[in-house]
Formats: structure tokens, sequence, C-alpha cells
């Protein structure tokens, strides 16, 4: 296969977003599904739902699922196929999409690269488009949970990024970090910029798939972390069977943005991912917290797998 970097045709003016549910269900969010659907629309765009969407897998004893792999992967395929389709956008996260990623059509992926958009779970999804065939997606805010466009939670900061990222294309341009988000931390590194292919994940997704052939080269890669849920300690074991893997050596950076744990996580995870991502990696790497990425409402949307020069003292990626 020709493993040439594919940047994904635009979202027009007036173009179909197709709403597919590779992983988890959506069974008990008709409210915030029609919420994103109204959003949407009203941003002049037309709304299609795939079949899976409302639906959960309790019948399977998999409730955790909406519906099983099959149907599950059908939709995204007939999505990935679908000219009239000009983005695919995740419902929400949970899990269940790295169990159809030997499913997926990435023949179609590459025929017609077209936007693919969510976080979390959907870390599995992005990272195999990139590994299995060349193609760059998005990891940004998804339709129900987690603020997105169904939610009343939802930021405009984190709406805005999502529409500048999927309608701009591959032209270099600037991603600004919201103006009233955290610092950047520099402990370890130069102190102006960054350059490499930019991986942002969710962690726990990245560690799911070391040893499968979805895993994308992380050769001079900008890697940028955050997981939810996570104590310290799980952190540390995921940090620290990338090292034992190899993984974190070839790295440009480690970024880190937001580690939501339990309350009495929180602090440590603020102060202690960037000494474990200091003592995991080595000095060649560099090592930067405070970036607006995670499971928070105001965060950015940030392309999977493209050539990026993260500015530091801006608190900008340029991307493209």
């Amino acid at each position: 296969m020709d493993t040439k970097l594919l940047w994904p045709r635009l979202l027009r003016p007036g173009g179909t977003i197709g709403i597919c549910s590779p992983s988890g269900p959506t069974a008990n969010a008709e409210q915030t599904l029609t919420q994103a659907t109204q959003h949407l629309s009203e941003c002049g765009y037309q709304v299609v739902l795939s079949s899976q969407v409302g639906e959960e897998g309790s019948a399977l004893g998999k409730p955790y699922l909406a519906g099983s792999d099959d149907a599950r992967a059908t939709d995204l395929n007939r999505f990935l196929a679908d000219p009239g389709i000009d983005l695919i956008l995740c419902a929400r996260g949970g899990y269940g999409a790295m169990r159809i990623l030997d499913r997926v059509d990435y023949e179609a992926v590459r025929r017609d690269p077209k936007p693919l958009v969510g976080y979390s779970d959907v870390t599995a999804l992005s990272l195999a488009l990139l590994a299995q065939a060349g193609v760059v997606s998005f990891s940004g805010i998804m339709a129900t949970a987690g603020s997105g466009f169904g939610e009343n939670t939802l930021d405009p900061y984190s709406a805005a990024s999502f529409f500048d990222a999927v309608t701009a294309g591959p032209i270099p341009r600037v991603l600004p970090s919201p103006p009233t988000g955290p610092p950047w931390q520099v402990h370890r590194g130069p102190q102006n910029t960054l350059e490499g292919p930019l991986i942002p994940v969710c962690l726990s997704l990245l560690l799911s798939l070391v040893g499968t052939p979805f895993l994308p080269d992380l050769t001079g890669a900008i890697l940028l972390i955050e997981d939810v849920h996570e104590e310290l300690y799980a952190v540390d074991r995921y940090l620290t069977q990338l090292r034992l893997a190899g993984l974190l050596e070839p790295l440009a950076a480690v970024l880190i943005g937001s580690f939501n744990g339990t309350p009495d996580q929180e602090e440590a995870l603020r102060t202690e991912v960037p000494r474990l991502c200091l003592e995991m990696t080595p000095p060649s790497v560099a090592v930067v917290s405070g970036i607006a990425y995670g499971h928070i409402p105001c965060r950015l949307t940030l392309p999977v797998g493209a050539p990026a020069t993260v500015d530091i003292q801006a608190r900008t990626f340029r991307v493209g």
C-alpha cells in the first residue's frame, strides 16, 4: 500500500455529517442526539444518523457496546464508502472501537479520505486509520458525551476549534490554545519550538494497540497524552509499558494534556505525570505540560498524524 500521508477532504459549507457509534451505546442519549443534530443543522450542515446510533448490545451480553461488532463495523464502512457523507462524527467514546479495527475498509478510507472526528475510545480508530491507510483524522469533540455538540456544556472555543480543524484542509495554519487555559510548562527541552508528526491520544487506548498492526510508527513524533478516571499508579504502568516496548525513546516530545482522576488524585496527577514522563523518557525527549487537550470542556481539536510545529511561547500548534 502507498503510505504517503493523505489529508481528508474538507467539510464544505452545507455538507453532510454522518454520526455513527463505533464504540459505546447512546440508547439513553436521545435528547443529546437531538440537540447535537439541531446544533449542527443550525450551523448549516445536513446530519445523517447511522443505524446503530441509539442501539446497545444488552441482547449480546455486552451492554457497553452500540450493538454487535458486525453492525458497528458495517455502519462505519457504509459511511466511509458513501461519497455523500462529508464528515464522520463519532457519537461518543466508552469502549468498543478496537473490537472492529480488523473489519474497517481501509481501502475505502484511502480511496476517499474524509474527516473522522472523535477522541477517548475513538483514539484506537484514529491510530488505525493512520497506521493502515496513512490518512489523517481528528481528535476532537463528539456528538453526545464529553461536552459534545449535544451537551449543554459545549464550549464555544471547543466548537470553533472543531470547525477550524475540519474546514481548513492541509494548508499551514495556526491552532491557538484557549486564552483562559493553563500556562504551558516546559519540564525539559527547548523553550521555543518542537517539530514532528503530531499524535494526540488517550493514553490507555494507545497502550491497547501495542503489539498490533494498528499502532503507527512513533519515530520523531510529538506524542500528546491525556486520560480520564485513571489513578497515578495506572498512568505509571502505562508509561512503563511504553518504555519497555521501546516506544518512548524515538519520540521528539511528550506533551501532557488533562489527566482527570478521582478527586483525591487530581493534584497528584497534575504534579506527578510530568515527573513520570521525565523518568521514563531519555534526555533527548522534550516534556511539556498544560496543553488544553483531553476530557475537558474547553479543548483543542487536533489532527492525528499531521506534521506540526509546536510554538511553546505562543502556545500554538502549526499544522499542515
